[in-house]
Order: structure tokens, then sequence, then C-alpha cells
């Protein structure tokens, strides 16, 4: 846009305004602040097709309230037909109250209800105007920003009322480098538009209006834009205007806004060609280098044209403002804006703000719900003044704090954390926030009902089944909050029906048995050394250095290894071995701490025996490599196009197929199945034109990967158990190149663009593979990876085949 035009918004442009909207009071009065819809231009009515599938939709959201993807789909498939708004509406409210919209989502809506109120004015400002409200609360753009001020001329408000409302729009959209003066552009030209009546209706006025005007202009020239010379021509060319001498334009503001633009083109370069390029990685690392930026300068303009610290900080949330615009779902940008927010700016209302904006962003992520609660009791407890002094006649103020975070737990619960450590995050957050407040026990006794460790352990248990608690966080700390029981609590994770008494902790009788951990060995190691310490404390025997060796105490724990040292079947929370080596090599630890020469000799006869022939297994195991015929199944079965004997489709063709289920009806359409097919087979075409295709022969594919890449599994490495939040440069920077270069490529769902926990990580140099193969089982980002060599398609031989092959004498027991 030319940044010097200078007339007042037109209401149609954004807001979409009706022509047929009127002014008069006649009009205003017989809407009579009635909510009620009148009847539709069009009364076209679902048919039998759309019906099926926006039921079909509705059911998928009764079943699942936090599927993002049906959401979408309904509020799409619902604006489609006019007479159905009301449930639109509803549809929407529900996303809304979900997730966050986009700026598209809320330009849709609003859109909808400009046309809804078709010549109600007093209807459209109620309805209209909070929708623009909740909009820009959600992000802050441009585009909407401008549409909220169009919608401010086309209500008619008064000029403070505008006026309050473009300062609100610069505080942050007007500091957009690219985009922000459309709305610098819009304000001067409402401010002419006034000058231009105060020149004709009150001539006394225009001094001051011009003196509006001219700080307007001021203001923006301080402020570093990329059309900051057209601004600057903008603001001469005004002042040349004037009928008496303008004042000149201080220089010293405008070169130190061109400086500081200058320095953040490079910026914006980087992030229009990750925006060009649609290279979501690259997007997130310009942002992230732009954030690096503004946070480091400490300086720019702000719409007040001030500097300093409050200048680089205004900057700085735009600057972050902007990156989740981009980037919403990234709970590690959320992660970082709040922290911001938290310990620089230090303002309670945009910190709980940006909080509850991470939270609805990234529904999932336990530790950003975590983040809020911690934020949220800390807030409190510093205004109650209950971390310093004892809780005495607080004590009501502070039990309605942990109600307030114990809604915020349940909210996040409640959407579903994607894996078994994202909820425990929530209910690790909630019992700090007892653990943290003065006479916690007697807080506790207040509460009443489930003790929150309680619930964490049922929810985990029942909608995480087979989820580990790998360190053991959530047993030692419910030991630790009934110490009386705590042996007791530790039998109850690793043995079925374990009683407590009157006295235990709430809500774990019942229907609730436990022994959730029975297989897990680290379960097992700490019971152990819980007994073990419990009995050295209660006889007394501690010194500077912790619990000194006592016979009795070390036999408690020693009859625990020595009950489960010979299950094969214990797994591991880490996966660096099995889970019997790792109870044995616990246990032989345990002895060396703990026992006497006498006693490590009786369990090396035992489980030094197993652990070294344990060992001895895996070192075979590895240079065997994976079986072939495992890793074939495992290929099939994540195939969408595989179809096995008696058309049995791989989990792939299931997932895309429940996916496509929603579209079942729209086959008859021009675009349903028969468009679908044609471009099939014009596909087919064009590849067979270009000999393009690998064959459908599992032969015949072998031979040709083979020979269109002859050395490509040779020098790649399949990682299993990736953490579904890792970046692939973040992978890549893990494994050693050994002189050369590392790309990893990670595998992701085509409906969701998620991480399915997989990857092909490729080398330059061929020993960097077997490097990265010997590190199978290392923990990454709190995963135990499972990497082994690639195995071409076609590639059938087994174990003992392959080791023929290699020269290996085959394995014996």
């Amino acid at each position: 846009e030319e940044d010097a035009a200078m007339e007042d918004a037109d209401p149609e442009n954004v807001s979409g305004a009706s022509d047929d909207d009127s002014d008069s009071a006649s009009e205003d009065d017989s809407d009579s602040g009635s909510d009620s819809d009148d009847g539709d231009e069009d009364v076209a009515m679902p048919n039998e097709s759309a019906t099926a599938k926006i039921m079909k939709l509705e059911r998928r959201l009764e079943s699942d309230p936090g599927d993002y993807g049906a959401h979408v789909q309904l509020c799409a498939s619902l604006r489609e037909w006019p007479s159905i708004r009301r449930r639109l509406r509803d549809a929407r409210e529900a996303f809304a109250e979900r997730f966050p919209l986009n700026e598209t989502q809320w330009r849709e809506w609003i859109s909808d209800e400009v046309r809804a109120t078709k010549g109600r004015r007093k209807r459209r400002g109620k309805v209209v105007g909070a929708l623009f409200e909740r909009a820009v609360a959600d992000y802050q753009s441009v585009a909407l920003w401008l549409g909220y001020a169009e919608f401010s001329l086309d209500q008619g408000w008064d000029v403070p009322a505008r006026r309050s409302l473009y300062e609100r729009a610069l505080e942050l959209a007007g500091l957009h480098f690219v985009d922000g003066h459309k709305i610098w552009a819009a304000y001067r030209a409402f401010e002419l538009s006034k000058l231009e009546l105060d020149a004709k209706n009150d001539p006394p006025a225009v001094a001051k209006q011009e003196e509006t005007v001219r700080a307007l202009l001021r203001r923006q020239l301080a402020v570093p834009h990329a059309q900051l010379d057209e601004t600057l021509s903008a603001c001469e060319r005004w002042e040349s205007s004037r009928p008496t001498e303008g004042a000149t334009i201080d220089p010293a503001p405008v070169a130190k806004a061109k400086a500081e633009a200058a320095a953040r083109q490079p910026l914006e370069r980087a992030l229009a060609a990750a925006e060009e390029k649609g290279d979501a990685h690259a997007l997130a690392k310009a942002h992230g280098a732009y954030l690096d930026f503004e946070l480091s300068s400490g300086g720019g303009g702000t719409a007040g044209g001030g500097g300093g610290g409050t200048a680089g900080s205004a900057r700085a949330r735009a600057a972050f403002e902007r990156a989740v615009s981009a980037t919403p779902t990234s709970a590690q940008l959320w992660r970082r804006y709040t922290d911001h927010l938290d310990h620089v700016v230090r303002v309670h209302t945009l910190s709980a703000a940006a909080h509850e904006r991470a939270c609805r962003n990234c529904p999932r992520d336990g530790e950003t719900w975590a983040a809020w609660i911690r934020y949220h009791a800390r807030h409190r407890l510093e205004d109650l003044g209950a971390e310093d002094a004892g809780v005495g006649e607080k004590l009501d103020d502070v039990l309605k704090v942990y109600e307030e975070c114990e809604e915020i737990m349940n909210r996040g619960v409640l959407s579903g954390p994607d894996t078994g450590d994202d909820a425990l995050a929530i209910f690790l957050a909630q019992c700090h926030v007892v653990q943290r407040c003065p006479r916690h026990s007697v807080l506790e006794e207040r509460l009443g009902g489930r003790h929150v460790l309680t619930k964490a352990r049922e929810t985990l248990a029942e909608f995480y089944p087979g989820w580990v608690d790998r360190d053991m966080v959530l047993p030692r700390l419910f030991a630790d909050a009934f110490p009386t029981h705590g042996a007791k609590i530790w039998e109850s994770y690793v043995r079925q029906g374990v009683e407590y008494g009157n006295d235990g902790p709430r809500g774990l009788d019942g229907e609730f048995k436990g022994g959730e951990y029975a297989g897990v060995a680290e379960a097992w190691i700490g019971y152990a050394d819980h007994l073990f310490e419990n009995a050295s404390r209660s006889r007394g025997n501690e010194n500077e250095d912790g619990p000194t060796p006592d016979a009795a105490a070390a036999s408690s724990a020693r009859a625990v290894f020595k009950s489960v040292y010979a299950r094969a079947n214990l797994v591991s929370a880490h996966g660096r071995e099995s889970g019997q080596a790792r109870l044995c090599r616990a246990w032989l630890d345990f002895e060396l701490r703990r026992g006497d020469p006498v006693t490590y000799a009786a369990a090396d006869a035992r489980a030094g025996v197993v652990l070294r022939r344990l060992e001895a297994e895996d070192r075979e195991r590895r240079l065997e490599g994976p079986d072939p015929e495992e890793a074939k199944r495992r290929r099939r079965a994540n195939d969408p196009n595989y179809k096995g004997p008696e058309g049995l489709q791989g989990d792939g063709a299931r997932k895309r197929k429940a996916d496509d289920d929603v579209d079942d009806h729209d086959g008859a359409g021009e675009d349903g199945a028969g468009s679908k097919r044609a471009r099939t087979d014009a596909d087919g075409e064009e590849k067979a034109r270009r000999g393009g295709g690998l064959g459908a022969d599992p032969a015949e594919r072998a031979a040709k990967y083979k020979e269109i890449f002859p050395d490509r599994d040779r020098k790649t490495a399949f990682v299993k158990n990736l953490p579904f939040k890792c970046s692939e440069d973040e992978l890549a920077a893990w494994f050693d190149a050994r002189g050369g270069t590392v790309t990893a490529r990670i595998v992701k769902d085509k409906a969701t663009g998620r991480s399915r926990g997989f990857a092909y990580v490729e080398f330059t140099e061929e020993g960097a593979v077997q490097a990265a193969i010997m590190r199978d089982g290392e923990e990454f980002q709190g995963r135990a990876l499972s990497i082994a060599r690639s195995i071409p398609p076609g590639e059938n031989q087994t174990r003992g085949e392959r080791r023929e092959k290699a020269g290996v004498a085959p394995h014996r027991r």
C-alpha cells in the first residue's frame, strides 16, 4: 500500500459493512436488543450427503472434543449452508473454546456475522465488536486491527474511542517491520479527516489538531520499518502543504530508526525466504534469530517514540507475537515467550493472557500447562504474602489458590496430553503448589477428597497403559508425602492388592489394584532402595554421608533383589538394556555400596552370572543387526498402500481410511472418486513415460532401488523411538559425522504433519554409520533410541544368511 494515502478507512474493505445498513434511530430501535436471527436470504437446507457428513463430524467431536481437524472440517461444512447459521455459530464457539482461531478463521466468522446483522447496526455493534475483541486477543494481526478500526467507523464511535483503538493497535501490531505502516496510515487518515472537519466546523481547533497529526508523523519516523523513506517523504509533503511554515523534522530520531531498520533487513530477508519456500523449520529458525536480535539489542522504537528498556521490551514482544502467529503450535516458542513475560516484563495481565493462549495453542504439551500452574501459584502467593509468613488466617486464601491451580490442572488433563510424561508434568506442577505452601500438611487436611498424587497415579494407569515413569518420580514423591506408608506405596507399584489401612492415602482403595510397574526393573530397584533407607533411618544409623551400613536394613533390600533377579521378562524404563540386566547390575552395585565381600560374592554368583550372559547376547545381537523379516513387517504395517493376504491393509492405510471416512459422501461430485481416479491414471502415465517408480515386483523393486541408490543403505541408519518434539537438525547434530556430513529425515504423518517417531539418518562416511549403530540404546532428549542399519527394499536374508555372507560363524547356544 502507499503509505502516503491519507483517507479515512472505508468499513467495507475488511469488516464487510453493508451499504444497506442505516444509521437512523428507527432501524436501531427496531432491533430492540433481540439476539434472535432473522430469516436467511437463502433457506436451502443441507442435502442428504452434506447432512451425513456434518453428523459424522459432530460424532467425532463428541468422542474427542480435542480433534482440531474435525473442528475445522465441521465449520467449513456448516458454512456452506446459511440456513443453519446458528449451528455454525455454536460449532465455532466450541472450536474457539478449545483452540485459538487463526486470522482467516476469525475474518470468516466476522464476515458471516456482518452479513447476518445486515440492516441492524446496534446488533452488529454488539456481536461483531465482541468478535473483534476476541480476535485481536488471540493474535496481533495487522489485518484484524485494520478491520476493527473500520468497524469503529461503521459504528460511529466518537473520536476518543477511535483514537484509543488505534493506540492499542500501535502497541504491538504497529511495530511490525513490514506491515505495521498500514496501521499508522489508517490512524493518520483518521486524524487528517478530523483536521478537515475542524477546518470547516471549528477553526480554533485546527492548530491543536495540526500538532496532533505532526506528533503522529514524528512518532512513526522514530520506529524502524521497511517504508521509512516513504514515511519521511509523506511527512515532508504534509509539512510543505500547511498554510503556515511547518516545523522542521529532527534528523536524529530518523537517523537512529534508519540504522535500526538496516540492522533488521537481513533478518527480514531470511524470514521472507523461509515463507516463500514453505519450510517450517527454516521459518522457526529465522524467527528464533529475530528474537535473539531483539532480546540482545535492548533498543528499538515503540509506538510512543521512546527508547531504553521499555522500548526494547515492546519490540521484543512484537517479535514474539509475530513468531507465535507464524508457528502457533511450537511449545518451545511459547515457553520462551512466557518466560520473557514472567521474568523480564513482569506484568501480570500480559503473563496470564500469554499462558492461557499458550495452552490453547499447545493443549497436549504438559510442560506448557505446568508453566501456567507454577506462574499462577507464584503470582497469587506473592500477592497474599504467604511465601515468607506463616499461613495463619490466610489459610482460606491459600486454599483458594490451590483450587484455582487445580482448575488449570484439570483443564490440562482433560485436553488429552500426548504422552504420560506430559500428563505427569501437569500433576507434578500441582503437587509443587501444595509442597511450597507453608503448613502444607494443614492445607492437605482441609482439601478433602483424594490427594493430587493419587489422582495422578490413577489417571496415568488408566489412560496411559504401558507408560512408565522412567525416573520413578511419582512413586518417590508418593512415598515422601506419606512416610509412614512409604514401603507399602512402593510395594503397591510392583504388586497388586496392597492394603494401607484406614490412615493410608485416600482414593487408592477400591477398584484400583496397583501393580502397574510389576515388570519394570527401576520400580523394584526403587522399592529395594526405599526399604534400605527407611530401615536405616528408623534405627538412627544416619551420618553426614547418609545411612550407614546396617545388616538388618540391607537384608530387607537384598530380599527384594533375590525375589526378582531371575525374571527374564523384566523391562527397563530407560531402554538401554534389558530390565533383567538393569536389575542385576543394581543388585551388584548395592552390594558394593552397602554389603561386604561375602554378600557381594553371593550376589555375583546369581546376578553376576545372569548379567554376563545377557551382555554377551547383547553384543552378538548388535553385530547381527536387525532381523530383515521383522523390519519388512514393520515397513508394511506403516505402508498405507500395502495390502496383505485377503486384502488386509497396514496401519498406515487404516489411518488414512479413518481420515477419509468423513469425505466419503463427496465422491459423487466433480472432485469425487472419478476425478481422483483420473488424476491417479494421469500420474501413472506420466511416471511410465519418464520411466520412474521402483516397480511392483519385490525383486524388481530391489534391483531398481540398488541401481538408483547404490550406496544409500550402506550409509543410512534407521532410528526408532524418537522424541516426538525433536527436530531433524537436533537429531543430526547428535550423531558423529566422522569428518563428513549427517542428514536426518524424520518420517511424518501426511495428514497431521506430526512425527511418527522414527527417522532415516544418512551419512557421507560409512564409518560414521557403524559408530551410530554402536550408540544403540543411548538416550536422546530423554528417550532411548533404537539404531540399526537401514535395510533396502527386497532384502530378504535371514540373520543366519547375513552372518554367513559376512563370514561370521552362526550363533549357537
